[in-house]
């Protein structure tokens, strides 16, 4: 049948000749926390955009959001609770949820509020396109939509996988994004952009570098550094939005970054912070394509 060929393609630990989930249901989310979820969630609250996304592509919807998440466009009808580093409990409260997905990361320290509300808090992350399935998986199971999960990671695994087939051979690469001070930071590899300059197998050079700043998965990059790196094309990252400068234009001006091969002969592209800042999640493989774009238009 339909539904045991479909069956085969999840990743769900599921019975392999039923993709129902059944209730209660005990799970384990992305913080390794142990979580029942006592029936079918009817009115989820979603607190990062990653939380967001992940839930509409595994095929469920939410009654309420945090205030940056604006995709898929219908998100944008739901009563926002609050930004997603400081959202109002009692907002979240109001709209009686029966569930409540976090991001892990960035939101752990908002569980002791949550979980005093009496309802399941779940923590999704999107570090890497590992993360991305784990947590499309989790979600689906929660919300019975397994082989919906199932088969927007299938989707996912497709486009990345056709993306590497078109991406040229390794190339050293920074990605750079600038804080209000100034300060540059390199993204690293344990950080999504990172992730996702590895999984188009190219040489970050900026991995080995100690974390600090406040991006996560970031280090400084001192114009020292700058002055000996070598790299054939520099991605950036500017989370303001206009008339702020681009970090793209402003590396000219950089002591250091100014003397780079890639900033003076135009290597430098900027990636949409939205895709590869802000909204880190199932929209992963267009992250990819973006990034794999811009390698082919550098490359001789």
């Amino acid at each position: 049948t339909s539904v045991s060929a479909s069956t085969t393609a999840t990743t769900t630990a599921v019975e392999p000749a039923d993709t129902k989930t059944k209730y209660p249901l005990a799970v384990t989310d992305i913080l390794k926390r142990s979580v029942l979820i006592g029936q079918a969630p009817k009115r989820i609250v979603t607190l990062l955009p990653t939380a967001t996304e992940t839930l509409y592509q595994a095929g469920g919807i939410a009654i309420g959001r945090d205030s940056s998440s604006k995709y898929p466009e219908a998100v944008l009808e739901l009563p926002t609770v609050g930004s997603a580093y400081n959202p109002s409990i009692e907002a979240v409260a109001a709209l009686n949820p029966d569930l409540i997905i976090i991001e892990a990361l960035s939101q752990a320290q908002l569980i002791p509020a949550l979980t005093k509300l009496g309802v399941p808090v779940i923590a999704v992350r999107a570090a890497s396109v590992d993360d991305v399935y784990a947590s499309l998986t989790l979600i689906g199971k929660i919300i019975d939509k397994n082989e919906v999960a199932a088969q927007a990671i299938a989707q996912i695994k497709t486009r990345i996988e056709a993306v590497k087939k078109t991406t040229p051979a390794s190339k050293n690469v920074l990605i750079l994004i600038s804080d209000a001070n100034r300060n540059i930071y390199a993204a690293k590899s344990t950080s999504y952009p990172g992730t996702l300059a590895a999984l188009l197998n190219q040489t970050n050079l900026a991995a080995g570098i100690p974390d600090s700043g406040p991006y996560p998965g970031f280090g400084l990059y001192t114009a020292e550094l700058a002055a000996t790196s070598n790299p054939d094309i520099i991605f950036t990252i500017s989370p303001a939005p206009a008339p702020a400068p681009k970090l793209s234009t402003m590396l000219a001006q950089v002591p250091g970054f100014n003397q780079m091969n890639a900033v003076k002969n135009g290597k430098v592209k900027e990636l949409d912070p939205v895709l590869f800042l802000q909204a880190q999640g199932p929209r992963i493989a267009e992250a990819a394509e973006q990034m794999a774009g811009f390698l082919n238009e550098v490359t001789p």
